[in-house]
């Protein structure tokens, strides 16, 4: 132990001091800044340090000739805040240490500088070590397929928040295995080095390389939607790009060659999961094979084979309870023909469901209704799919062979529910029926009589009644005993005279949706005075603004504050949300679901459609559209108390207003209406692929929203 001071401390201070840095696993040294005179070394920083070094007076002349940057990189931290810095360096032998630098008072009351240097090689090297053995394939040195997933989903964020855009690009070797059957495994493992080589020493593909195994790389790349005019300049810079690895890759000594064929996904436009993105990049890739190898062909939907029809939309169709909360949600398909064809791809296979609708990380306790396929019994897909979430639904219509019926009880006996569904009077099977745990009648199928009898057969089953467009429909089926109604009768209510006042409270989320819903900027201070009004609004804004969801350093009280906090946008849609609850609270919840979908739905959409359509407008003509039912008004009576632009008006009241294709559109989607979505995609020339990738983001947006607020 050294000690040396200008000013001899008391004896306790000193032995306090020597016994807490000896527990250091670490050097401190304590230097005075004018000379570096050492005034304390603990006995780590001691042992390291030769007898002359211990005996200099400067650390200059003495410690500090043990770490050649020492002393340079002290004076390049002097001028750090507060006198505090942190910093690396490396001892004579390259062993790298970790330093703290900072500014303290000594025991004689004078300043001086502590520094706090640990050896951190080892456990540096130790950690290098896991993390190559983790992301880093041994043989090239790129990173390997766990990297790419992690890379990926850390951009999903902003992939689905439109802030990102970018593509997955699959590669292989031409002629690979032919090299490695003339030469041997050791010549293909030169070749692969060397083609990665060159591939990551071009600035274009360095940091974008990752192997997925064997001959297969991936490159990933991620740019801002900005860059880019459009589609077509998007395309043609990846184009360009990738050009520039198709080159003939050559050994010494060897005869054969490799070329390099490629396949590419585009996201968001054909998904933002990279399952699908490599899925459809793969497509692609054999795709390049086929057209002669060493060229870059970009994925479309006409080279996916395994789709049996030319446009695949989904959307999903509320179940409802009699009081109006959502039990669940049928996921209805457009790429179902009612045959009994367990090869065809469809989005009701739960994996690609599952990616598209991201249902895993929903949160609720909603049930999710998915058609029977043979590609659930998926040991992958048994062991991922939630069994408390999904309800399989078996249509009664197809044949029930000996082997369908043991593939249903495998499931069961996985801990699935089942559901039989267009059941009728000619298709009823006992034995399924004894199997399942939900039934569900469509319209005609059986008479009401025989439903009745039915139910009241099978206490223990839930009947669930499909297709009820009205109030009428409702009501007959709830007294026919059916507990679980499938359809939009909670949003054909036509009225026909005016109801009472909004009461005050409503009064206010009205107020709110007023000054929301023109076109004119918000008025910060006006929907302040009408919140502060309101003690419940006022307590949902500032609970807001001091939640997760917005994530405030400080904690706000004032309402004009908050309000400036939250900003345009986010306030916009918190008010979307609390306002849509707020009139129609002894409606279903659906109702504003369903508004909020169509709202952000069309607002994605509105710079695709022939005109392109003002996103703010179709924003605001989605979200009032069903609010009418909220209100138990007639849609002139709520529009004369919303000053909303003419244009929404026109659009709300009539066939012929700039909008009121787009509020059919909905409403087409909504019923699964598939012939008149594509007739309306043909005329506005959308893919098929973009609506359905706004329907899915239109949903996740949703939910996010209501969940936050």
């Amino acid at each position: 132990m050294i000690i040396k001071k200008s000013k001899k401390p008391s004896a306790e201070p000193e032995r306090l001091i020597k016994n807490i840095a000896d527990l250091f696993d670490a050097d401190l040294v304590i230097v005075r800044n004018d000379g570096c005179e050492i005034l304390f070394m603990n006995s780590t920083a001691s042992k390291r340090a030769d007898p002359e070094q211990q005996s200099a007076a400067s650390c200059k002349s003495g410690y500090s000739s043990l770490f050649p940057d020492l002393c340079e990189s002290c004076r390049r931290k002097s001028g750090s805040e507060g006198g505090t810095a942190a910093f690396d360096i490396k001892d004579k032998d390259g062993k790298v240490f970790s330093v703290i630098r900072n500014s303290i008072e000594w025991l004689d009351g004078k300043p001086a500088t502590a520094f706090i240097l640990r050896d951190v090689d080892e456990e540096r090297s130790a950690k290098l070590k896991m993390y190559n053995l983790a992301y880093i394939d041994q043989l090239t040195g790129t990173p390997n397929r766990q990297k790419l997933k992690e890379d990926f989903e850390a951009a999903v964020k902003d992939i689905k928040n439109d802030r990102a855009c970018g593509i997955v690009a699959i590669l292989d070797l031409d002629n690979f295995k032919a090299i490695n059957d003339n030469y041997g495994h050791n010549t293909g493992d030169e070749m692969l080095r060397r083609i990665t080589a060159y591939l990551v020493g071009d600035s274009a593909f360095k940091g974008h390389l990752y192997r997925l195994g064997g001959d297969e790389f991936v490159l990933f790349f991620k740019e801002a939607p900005s860059r880019f005019e459009d589609q077509t300049a998007f395309r043609t810079y990846y184009e360009e790009l990738l050009k520039k690895a198709l080159l003939t890759y050559t050994m010494p000594n060897i005869e054969d060659k490799c070329t390099i064929s490629m396949g590419v996904a585009s996201y968001p436009a054909q998904g933002d999961s990279l399952s699908e993105l490599l899925r459809k990049a793969d497509i692609a890739l054999y795709r390049a094979k086929n057209q002669g190898r060493n060229n870059v062909v970009f994925f479309e939907d006409k080279y996916d084979a395994s789709k049996k029809f030319k446009d695949v939309y989904i959307n999903m169709q509320p179940i409802m309870l009699k009081n109006g909360n959502t039990y669940g949600y049928e996921l209805v398909d457009s790429d179902r023909s009612g045959k009994d064809d367990d090869d065809a791809f469809s989005l009701s296979e739960i994996d690609r469901t599952l990616d598209a609708l991201g249902l895993n990380d929903i949160k609720d306790n909603n049930k999710y209704f998915i058609s029977f396929t043979k590609q659930l019994l998926n040991k992958a897909v048994l062991k991922n799919l939630p069994r408390n979430k999904f309800v399989i639904q078996i249509n009664a219509s197809d044949k029930c062979t000996d082997e369908k019926m043991q593939l249903y009880k495998q499931l069961c006996s996985s801990g699935y529910s089942l559901a039989l569904a267009n059941v009728d009077s000619g298709n009823l099977n006992q034995e399924l029926l004894d199997l399942v745990e939900y039934c569900k009648f469509e319209p005609g199928g059986i008479s009401g009589s025989e439903q009745m009898n039915l139910i009241a057969a099978n206490p223990t089953k839930t009947f669930i009644a499909a297709d009820v467009s009205t109030n009428e429909e409702f009501e007959t089926a709830r007294r026919r005993g059916f507990t679980l109604f499938q359809g939009y009768f909670f949003n054909q209510q036509v009225v026909t005279k005016k109801e009472k006042d909004i009461e005050p409270l409503k009064a206010n989320y009205f107020r709110l949706l007023q000054l929301t819903s023109t076109d004119n900027y918000v008025d910060f201070n006006e929907i302040s005075e009408v919140i502060s009004s309101d003690v419940a609004l006022s307590y949902k804004l500032l609970r807001l603004l001091n939640s997760a969801a917005v994530g405030l350093r400080n904690r706000v009280s004032s309402i004009l504050v908050a309000l400036t906090f939250l900003g345009e946008e986010n306030l916009k849609q918190w008010i979307s949300v609390l306002a849509l609850r707020g009139v129609s609270n002894e409606k279903p919840l659906e109702l504003v679901r369903m508004s909020l979908i169509r709202a952000r739905f069309g607002e994605i959409l509105a710079h695709s459609f022939k005109p392109p359509k003002d996103a703010r407008h179709v924003f605001m003509a989605g979200l009032l559209s069903l609010l009418h039912v909220a209100l138990d008004k007639t849609k002139e009576e709520m529009l004369d108390e919303i000053a909303v632009a003419d244009k929404i008006r026109d659009s709300l009241l009539g066939d012929d207003g700039p909008y009121s294709e787009i509020l059919k559109f909905f409403e087409n989607y909504e019923h699964s209406n598939w012939a008149e979505i594509t007739r309306f995609s043909e005329k506005n020339g959308i893919s098929c692929a973009s609506i359905n990738h706004a329907y899915i983001k239109a949903v996740e947006w949703c939910n996010g929203l209501m969940s936050a607020y």
